[in-house]
């Protein structure tokens, strides 16, 4: 018989306010990467790809 798996995962105690304070520091201060390089990479490949 299969287990039921819960749609929405629930935290507690310490793991919960760990998770909590990471997520306001995140949200308080963004990431400033910047990805266009890496894009480029993969846009690149996919142009000489023979696959497509």
């Amino acid at each position: 018989m299969a287990t039921a798996i819960r749609a929405i995962p629930t935290l507690y105690g310490e793991t919960a306010r760990t998770f909590e304070s990471e997520a306001t520091l995140t949200e308080q201060n963004p990431g400033t990467e910047d990805y266009r390089h890496e894009a480029q990479v993969v846009a690149d490949y996919l142009k000489t790809c023979t696959a497509l």
